[in-house]
């Protein structure tokens, strides 16, 4: 990591205890400049591949764009083992469920915004994004029937890119409940709520949404409260006008704390603008959520993997 100016440092050091979390880099804007025209081929060997292998079966266009050595993974957590498929059975498999079954209609949706693309060199690369499948049925709301986040290595060979490895992990296929559905969508809202308070830099709203009891914990700063976290929101905004934050698409979970609300966990980035250009940091987060008296609002905060 490049070493940060002094006159950054004291508007950082308050920005750490608070929503901004940035680790400021060059490394990542040129990074993502270098990948940008790749990651808009593999999109679109990506949708070449589901096209062929939900729509028109068109086995020759999958294996255009898979390598001869194709492995695909499929991890669901520690519950369950993962499990690997060769070209061959991978081939076949698209073959006996979607070619052969005619009862079985699929759609996959690539998570706009969730793609990264990494150069390993000038023949190899990594692509990492989120991925949707719904279930098709005639006369019906398309039921999405898994979520999961993927991992590709992809090769250069003889000029085109080939799909050389595929792991699938942190699968979700929990979308049977209403209840699971509408706590989601609550707490999505309030992330939104809160974040376009924090965009427009107006404290007063962000003192709605904490509790006074608000423990705040950094893997970098340590413990902090309310009246430390409010007083850094002032800080900052005041010497970093231009910060903003965005969450990562296709990364949040939700789930239900019986009788006392909910805990979201997700990915965010924040940016400000620095010699003219956007730089920008990812990081993980987890917030709690306590629902009072009708009011949502976060008790706890870990923000880690700085």
């Amino acid at each position: 990591m490049k070493k940060i100016r002094s006159r950054h440092r004291k508007v950082f050091s308050l920005i750490i205890l608070s929503f901004s979390y940035l680790a400021f880099t060059q490394n990542i804007s040129a990074q993502t400049i270098s990948s940008e025209d790749l990651s808009a081929k593999l999109e679109k060997r990506d949708s070449l591949l589901f096209n062929a292998a939900f729509n028109t079966c068109n086995m020759k266009e999958v294996e255009s764009v898979l390598a001869k050595n194709f492995v695909f993974y499929h991890d669901e957590g520690l519950g369950a083992h993962t499990t690997s498929q060769s070209h061959k059975d991978f081939v076949e498999s698209i073959q006996k469920n979607f070619c052969e079954n005619k009862n079985m209609k699929m759609r996959r949706e690539f998570v706009k915004g969730s793609s990264q693309v990494f150069l390993t060199d000038d023949n190899n690369a990594i692509q990492t994004g989120t991925q949707r499948f719904y279930i098709l049925v005639q006369g019906e709301s398309d039921k999405i029937v898994e979520e999961s986040k993927f991992s590709r290595d992809w090769k250069k060979i003889d000029g085109d890119w080939k799909l050389a490895k595929e792991l699938d992990y942190a699968v979700n296929t929990k979308f049977n409940t209403e209840n699971t559905t509408a706590l989601y969508k609550e707490i999505a809202h309030m992330d939104s709520v809160l974040f376009d308070a924090f965009n427009a830099h107006d404290v007063e709203k962000l003192k709605t949404l904490f509790t006074e009891d608000l423990e705040f914990y950094h893997d970098k700063g340590g413990l902090t409260r309310y009246e430390q976290n409010m007083n850094s929101f002032k800080e900052n905004f005041a010497r970093a006008s231009d910060i903003h934050r965005e969450l990562i698409a296709g990364s949040m979970e939700v789930y239900p704390i019986k009788d006392y609300g909910a805990v979201e966990i997700a990915a965010h980035r924040f940016c400000h603008l620095e010699n003219g250009k956007d730089v920008c940091g990812t990081f993980k987060f987890v917030h709690v959520w306590q629902k009072k008296d009708g009011n949502w609002k976060i008790s706890r905060v870990v923000s880690y993997d700085h």
